[in-house]
């Protein structure tokens, strides 16, 4: 969907998929753009073994758009070894 400058709703066909590059932990990620256009992450705010968040740049619409784009591992977040590691990754302070 999108908004125009009045408020009125418009329908739109999604733009096709664009692959971005794997997580430094490997986790593969895409978003979606105009035809044809690259799309590049800018910045890694969060890389984790089963999460990441990063500022992603692209063309949608015929428009430069700067968002923020998050992926998520179910099956890597579930697994044993990543649920050992979390607290030395994210230690929780004691109160």
């Amino acid at each position: 969907m999108r908004f125009d400058r009045s408020g009125g709703l418009e329908y739109f066909e999604p733009p096709p998929q664009v692959r971005l590059p794997p997580t430094r932990w490997r986790i593969p990620r895409e978003t979606r753009g105009d035809p044809n256009q690259e799309a590049t992450v800018a910045r890694t705010l969060e890389d984790t073994p089963f999460y990441a968040r990063s500022v992603i740049s692209t063309r949608l619409l015929g428009e430069r758009t700067t968002s923020i784009h998050e992926s998520l591992s179910l099956n890597r977040a579930a697994s044993l070894t990543t649920r050992l590691m979390i607290p030395f990754r994210n230690p929780r302070t004691l109160r």
